[in-house]
């Protein structure tokens, strides 16, 4: 059977895929939608549902609209692309794996808005129309690959916040790519925050073990010292 046949099949349970008309494309609790192995699927602009399971895999999924992930859904990057021109909803779990997410202008030009906290391994932020990217207050939007930050000159993408502070954590080894005509550009009161992971501040009793654990370290090195000394003494 055709590649594209044996796809179509499998997402029977949810939707009818190879319909030109969908309304959306929805993974209902307990189904699955898996796009095969290097293999692609175009979803022509409409929102992505997850309240099942969808995977990647190392497929690529173009040109999706909204993204959506219930509570008991399960969205997984794989190591392949998905491509999305709409707003990103993450109330589930997103498995980013190896893979690259890529929000650009594709099916629309409005603001984007995130909602919920979300790891990614690669993440493109993309706009050839000075596109905002809004983020909600107090979030932490986690990158372990590449964070890629491309707009046009004169057409920056921005980076808000609707107040409060919103934190892209790059972890070890991640990197941070922006093209060079524009840089990258965050909102003028500074609350979109992009840097390493933040050193682990004490409490009290953590500060009093260290200071204990500095005092023994300095005592034994005295006592070493002096030890050695009377050592040479004796050699003497």
């Amino acid at each position: 059977m055709p590649q594209m046949g044996r796809f179509c099949l499998s997402l029977i349970l949810a939707m009818t895929l190879c319909s030109s008309a969908l309304a959306q494309v929805n993974v209902p609790a307990g189904g699955s939608i898996n796009v095969p192995a290097g293999g692609s699927m175009n979803l022509g602009c409409v929102p992505l549902n997850v309240q099942g399971a969808f995977n990647v895999n190392s497929g690529q999924v173009s040109n999706t609209g909204n993204v959506s992930i219930g509570s008991g859904g399960n969205l997984n990057g794989g190591q392949g692309i998905l491509s999305v021109s709409g707003n990103w909803n993450n109330s589930g779990t997103f498995v980013a794996g190896t893979g690259t997410v890529v929000f650009t202008d594709g099916c629309a030009s409005g603001p984007i808005q995130f909602t919920g906290t979300t790891q990614f391994n690669n993440l493109t932020l993309s706009s050839n129309t000075g596109r905002n990217f809004i983020f909600p207050p107090g979030s932490v939007v986690i990158i372990t690959g590449t964070l890629t930050l491309q707009g046009t000159p004169g057409q920056p993408i921005n980076l808000l916040t609707a107040g409060g502070q919103t934190t892209f954590v790059m972890a070890p080894g991640a990197q941070l790519v922006s093209n060079n005509a524009i840089g990258f550009y965050v909102d003028q009161n500074g609350n979109v925050i992009i840097g390493p992971p933040s050193i682990p501040t004490l409490n009290e009793y953590g500060l009093i073990l260290l200071s204990l654990l500095m005092a023994g370290t300095v005592l034994w090195r005295g006592r070493s010292g002096t030890f050695g000394a009377k050592r040479k003494n004796q050699h003497d």
